[in-house]
């Protein structure tokens, strides 16, 4: 019995910590989180679709778009590769986030062509997670 009342007791701590995980990785459009090489390596597959990837924000730009309100461009990097990433939310060279948002592979802007670039819905920190939590 005692086993019994130390599992429960253990399920129930880690309840709230398992809650809480869920709630930081789930997509908002059911979409799978990626690695960078898979995205990089079938593009075409991922091309207009939401996708979730992790990696280091690296080279942040402010620009102010057309509506005269910030963008944030940057790239993601991983050790397979880097994407760029368009935003509104602001974020700091050195980040590591959770990015989910739409994928385009190749997109024109006038004279210019992008090539694997994601408009970000959502940009989440990794260090939310508090490592004394895990156990």
């Amino acid at each position: 019995m005692a086993g019994k009342t130390r599992f429960h007791m253990r399920c129930r701590l880690c309840a709230p910590l398992a809650v809480f995980v869920s709630l930081l990785f789930v997509p908002l459009a059911n979409a799978d989180l990626l690695e960078m090489a898979d995205l990089m390596a079938h593009p075409e597959v991922y091309d207009h679709k939401t996708v979730v990837v992790i990696g280091l924000v690296k080279d942040v730009q402010l620009v102010i778009d057309q509506k005269g309100e910030p963008t944030f461009k940057f790239l993601l990097a991983d050790s397979d590769g880097t994407l760029k990433v368009t935003s509104r939310i602001q974020v700091q060279n050195g980040d590591q986030v959770i990015v989910e948002g739409t994928f385009t592979r190749r997109r024109q802007s006038g004279r210019l062509t992008v090539y694997s670039e994601v408009q970000a819905l959502t940009i989440r920190p990794l260090n939310q997670l508090n490592s004394d939590l895990v156990g």
